[in-house]
């Protein structure tokens, strides 16, 4: 399993860009919704491939 990592990268001119690795479908907007919130606005999102993929859940059963 990939590690979960965050990114948070602050430019010269004050503008913010966080970058999340590590999880698939829109898990990356919960994680980071308590940083977007004390940043202010959001002026663009855009999607990563893991974005776009849905997030499965295998589950084994033993059978007797």
């Amino acid at each position: 399993m990939k590690a979960l990592e965050i990114e948070v990268v602050v430019g010269e001119d004050g503008g913010v860009t966080i970058h999340v690795q590590g999880t698939k479908g829109k898990t990356c907007t919960d994680l980071t919704a308590e940083v977007e919130e004390a940043l202010g606005k959001v002026t663009r999102r855009t999607a990563t491939r893991e974005a776009c993929e849905v997030a499965l859940e295998v589950r084994r059963c033993a059978r007797h």
